[in-house]
């Protein structure tokens, strides 16, 4: 990737900044569970715990920018027995927008069906899979490579499985070091300490989604 590229600097979602910087939001991984090696540091985090900081950052940045908005609303479930709640995600009135091809555009555009969240992080991983959060992950990198920030390489393994890594080109690297993550960090340190509802709404929203796109093993 040539410099004449970052004749503009690329801007970088918050999600994105999750993902490329993920051992500043995530602890690094255990023995056990799905790894994603951090593209700025090549610390291994867990799959599921950036995926789900890497969500929560594009809720709560669309939120927070009014391009959309989450509501929480009370239910039941149990056939009416058992008191539960949903977060919905709604238009906005803002006019805040987010580059191509990152979740929170795609979370802004969903936005006008009005729909549950689990419904929306569903639908953007696409297919049930052995893997959500890598599924989801990837995708987020996808997005990213399509903006010429990250670089593509396709690898097939045992001559059969292709897979695709992605590169973190030194341009890309020096443009998103420029970028705070303070930020970023504070959203996501807000939403759990002041909007405690909310939060826990999310990450049950965003578990479903995960549970109902795993693969079926039956």
């Amino acid at each position: 990737m040539s410099e004449a590229a970052f004749n503009t600097a690329p801007a970088f979602a918050p999600s994105e900044l999750v993902i490329l910087f993920g051992d500043r939001f995530v602890p690094e991984a255990g023995m056990l569970g799905f790894k994603e090696e951090v593209l700025t540091s090549g610390v291994k985090v867990g799959s599921q715990t950036l995926m789900e900081a890497a969500m929560k950052a594009a809720l709560y940045a669309v939120h927070r920018s009014g391009a959309a908005r989450l509501d929480v609303r009370a239910g039941k479930a149990m056939f009416g027995l058992m008191n539960t709640t949903k977060v919905f995600l709604l238009p906005g009135s803002g006019t805040a927008s987010f580059p191509a091809g990152t979740l929170e555009s795609a979370l802004v555009e969903a936005a006008a069906l009005e729909q549950e969240v689990v419904d929306v992080l569903s639908h953007f991983i696409g297919e049930e899979v052995s893997n959500p959060p890598q599924r989801a992950l990837g995708l987020m990198k996808r997005g990213m490579s399509e903006r010429g920030l990250l670089e593509a390489q396709m690898k097939t393994t045992m001559m059969v499985f292709t897979t695709i890594d992605y590169v973190l080109p030194a341009a890309t690297r020096a443009a998103a070091q420029a970028q705070p993550l303070e930020p970023v960090q504070h959203l996501l340190r807000e939403a759990e300490q002041r909007e405690p509802e909310l939060d826990r709404a999310v990450q049950k929203a965003i578990d479903a989604a995960r549970v109902r796109m795993t693969e079926s093993r039956d």
